[in-house]
C-alpha cells in the first residue's frame, strides 16, 4: 500500500510546476562611513532607550508613558498577539485531532431501505463515538510551511511592534523639544514686543518734537504690529504641540517641564562603518524579511497543494437504530483507514493559486528592495542634516556672542550718554531675534540627532527585552 501511495504521487508530480526563479533580493547595499564626520564620535551601536543621553528625567516620563500607554502602540502589540494566536492554531495541523462526537435524530425511514425491521418506521438514530482520530500525515510538508508562514508572520508582527515604537519615541522627542523651544521663543518674542513697543514710543515722541520725520515713526509701529502677530503665532504653535503631545503620550501632558536639565552632546555616537549588517537591525527592515520569508512558505505550500496527500482516521463508539440498544453488546462500532486526495482536475484553482502566491513573493521582495535603499538613504541623509546642522549651530553661536557683544556697547554707549536710548533698543531687539534664531538652530541640531538615531534603529532592535 505505501508503495502504491508513492507510485501515485509520482505519476501526479509530472502535474506539478517546476521551480521557478522569482524576484531576487539585494544583497548588498553601498557602506557609509562617518570617521570624518565631525558631528558624530564612534559608538559601537545605537543604545537602548539612546534619548536618556540628554539627561533629561521630563522627556524620559513622557517617553516611558507614551509606551505604555499609546493607543497606536497598544494596536500593535493587539496584532503582534493575533500574529501569535495564529502560530498556535495553524501549528495544530501537525499534531493528531483527537475528538469525542455524537448525535440524536427521529428519522422516517424509508420503506425500500436495508434496515429490514425499522423500514418505513420513525425511529431514533443514535451515534456516540467517544473516540474520534483524525491525522493528516502531510506527506509533502504543507502544513509545515503554512506553520512557517504564520511563524514568520509573528516575527513580523514583533518587529512592526518595535517599529511603532521606534517611531513613537522619535515623535514624542522631537514634540517635546519644539514645545519647550516654543515656550522659550516666546517669552523672547515677548520681550521683543516690550522692547519695540518702548523703541514706537521714543520715535512717535521725536516725531511729534519734529526731530524724526513721521516715516520713522510709522515703520516703528508695523514692526510693533508685526512682532504681537508673531509672539500670537509662537503662542498658537505652542498651543498645537501641547495638543500633539497629549495625543502622543496618551494623558495630559506636564506642563511645566522645561529643557533646563538637558545635556545636548555637541556630537553624537554612530557606528564608524554602516554596512548591510547594522542596516538590516532596523526594525522595518526586519519586518520586510520576515514578510519575504512568510510569503516564500506560503508559495511552496500551494506548490504542494499539487501532489496527493493521505489523512488516516479512525473511531470508536456506539450506534443504534432505538436508543435502548446503544450501549447494549450489539451497539458497538469501530472504522479506521486512510482517505487519499489526488487533485486531478481542479478547473485552474491550483493553479491561479500558485500564481497569487508567486506574485505575492515578488511583491514582499520588491517591498524589502525598497524599504532596504529607503533605509540607506535615510541614514546617509540624517548624517549629512548632523554634519551642517552642527556647522550652522557653530556659525549661529558665534553670531550671537557678536550681537550680545553689540548690545552691551550699545547699553554702556547709552549709559555713559555718548549715544541715546534707540541704539540700544535695536541692539537689544536684534540680540533677541539672535537668540531666537539659535534657538531654532539648536531644535534642528536636536532633530538630526533624532532622526540618526531613528534612521540607525533607535535602539529597538531587541525591545521589549
Amino acid at each position: 500500500m505505501k508503495y502504491a501511495i508513492f507510485l501515485i504521487g509520482l505519476l501526479l508530480s509530472g502535474c506539478a510546476p517546476s521551480i521557478r526563479q522569482g524576484a531576487r533580493t539585494l544583497n548588498d547595499v553601498p557602506a557609509i562611513g562617518t570617521s570624518s564626520n565631525p558631528a558624530t564620535k564612534p559608538a559601537a551601536g545605537i543604545p537602548e532607550m539612546w534619548w536618556k543621553e540628554f539627561n533629561d528625567a521630563g522627556l524620559d516620563r513622557l517617553v516611558e508613558s507614551a509606551l505604555s500607554n499609546n493607543p497606536g502602540l497598544e494596536e500593535a502589540k493587539d496584532r503582534l498577539e493575533a500574529a501569535q494566536a495564529a502560530v498556535d492554531e495553524t501549528g495544530g495541523s501537525l499534531y493528531p485531532h483527537v475528538d469525542s462526537v455524537g448525535s440524536f435524530r427521529r428519522q422516517r425511514l424509508s420503506r425500500n431501505g436495508n434496515n429490514t425491521i425499522y423500514n418505513g418506521k420513525t425511529a431514533t438514530i443514535a451515534n456516540v463515538f467517544p473516540l474520534f482520530v483524525n491525522y493528516d500525515l502531510d506527506l509533502w510538508n504543507r502544513n509545515g510551511e503554512i506553520v512557517s508562514a504564520a511563524f514568520a508572520s509573528e516575527k513580523a508582527s514583533e518587529a512592526g511592534y518595535r517599529q511603532s515604537a521606534l517611531m513613537l519615541s522619535s515623535s514624542v522627542i522631537k514634540t517635546y523639544f519644539a514645545l519647550n523651544t516654543a515656550r522659550n521663543l516666546a517669552e523672547i518674542q515677548a520681550d521683543i514686543v516690550r522692547l519695540t513697543d518702548e523703541k514706537n514710543a521714543l520715535l512717535n515722541a521725536a516725531y511729534q518734537s519734529g526731530i524724526k520725520p513721521r516715516g520713522f515713526s510709522v515703520a516703528s509701529r508695523a514692526d510693533l504690529f508685526a512682532s504681537k502677530a508673531a509672539l500670537a503665532t509662537l503662542h498658537q504653535r505652542q498651543e498645537t504641540l501641547d495638543f500633539a503631545l497629549l495625543e502622543l503620550v496618551g494623558r495630559t501632558p506636564e506642563k511645566e517641564i522645561q529643557t533646563a536639565s538637558a545635556s545636548i552632546p555637541e556630537r553624537f555616537g554612530i557606528p564608524e562603518r554602516i554596512d548591510l549588517d547594522l542596516v538590516s537591525k532596523r526594525p522595518d527592515i526586519q519586518a520586510a524579511i520576515w514578510n519575504v520569508r512568510k510569503a516564500s512558505h506560503l508559495e511552496k505550500a500551494a506548490k504542494d497543494s499539487f501532489y496527493p496527500n493521505i489523512n488516516l482516521f479512525a473511531l470508536a463508539g456506539f450506534n443504534s437504530i432505538g436508543i435502548s440498544d446503544l450501549l447494549g453488546p450489539g451497539g458497538a462500532t469501530y472504522a479506521y483507514g486512510p482517505a487519499i486526495d489526488l487533485p486531478i482536475f481542479e478547473g485552474g484553482a491550483l493553479e491561479g493559486r500558485l500564481h497569487e502566491k508567486e506574485a505575492s513573493y515578488d511583491q514582499a521582495v520588491h517591498a524589502y528592495n525598497r524599504i532596504l535603499l529607503a533605509a540607506v538613504r535615510q541614514i546617509a541623509d540624517a548624517l549629512s542634516a548632523m554634519r551642517y546642522s552642527r556647522e550652522k549651530l557653530e556659525e549661529r553661536s558665534a553670531s550671537l556672542e557678536s550681537r550680545r557683544t553689540a548690545a552691551e556697547i550699545a547699553e554702556s554707549g547709552f549709559r555713559s550718554g555718548i549715544s541715546g536710548r534707540l541704539p540700544s533698543l535695536e541692539a537689544e531687539i536684534s540680540l533677541d531675534r539672535e537668540k531666537m534664531k539659535k534657538m531654532e538652530e539648536n531644535l534642528n541640531w536636536i532633530y538630526s540627532i533624532t532622526d540618526a538615531a531613528t534612521a540607525l534603529g533607535g535602539g529597538f532592535g531587541r525591545w521589549p527585552s
